[in-house]
């Protein structure tokens, strides 16, 4: 009798621990160790993150202000959520799509050491199936021996002689 109630609650028990560990405590102590960093970011809300404030509230208000006028600066228009909480935040922050955070960056020299570390800290966000649809197999979208292979090509287009 006890046996078999153990074995009808322990996948219950496993489940709730990795539901509390994975979407309550590894967010909230991401989140703690970037403030005491001094990164800021909308709060984390369960499951979700930020992406129904995103869609809802954001997208839909960018959404319903027309375009005035031909403008390059369509940021506020596109990433609503950059804008409004780059300007909250400042210009690094974090936000969080579900459970994974973001960390958004628009630090001239924080981008740079981002883009030059070699050490594989820094990793490509994975593709969707619809935004693999948009970029295709580009510079975006490629990693390791592929992307080596296609950077080694472009590179000789942009050489500094041949830019001039």
């Amino acid at each position: 009798m006890h046996f078999t109630l153990f074995l009808l609650f322990s996948p219950l028990i496993l489940l709730s621990y990795y539901f509390l560990h994975k979407i309550i405590w590894t967010p909230s102590r991401i989140q703690k160790h970037f403030e005491e960093q001094g990164v800021r970011g909308p709060g984390y809300r369960p499951i979700f993150g930020n992406t129904a404030e995103i869609r809802r509230r954001m997208m839909a208000e960018a959404e319903s202000k027309p375009i005035s006028s031909v403008t390059h600066d369509i940021a506020h228009r596109i990433v609503p959520h950059y804008s409004r909480w780059s300007a909250l935040y400042g210009k690094n922050f974090l936000y969080w799509f579900g459970a994974n955070p973001r960390f958004a960056v628009a630090d001239r020299d924080m981008i740079k050491e981002i883009l030059i570390n070699s050490n594989g800290s820094f990793h490509k966000i994975k593709f969707n199936p619809s935004s693999k649809l948009l970029f295709g197999e580009g510079l975006v979208g490629l990693e390791g021996e592929k992307w080596g292979v296609h950077r080694r090509i472009s590179s000789q287009a942009f050489n500094m002689e041949r830019v001039k």
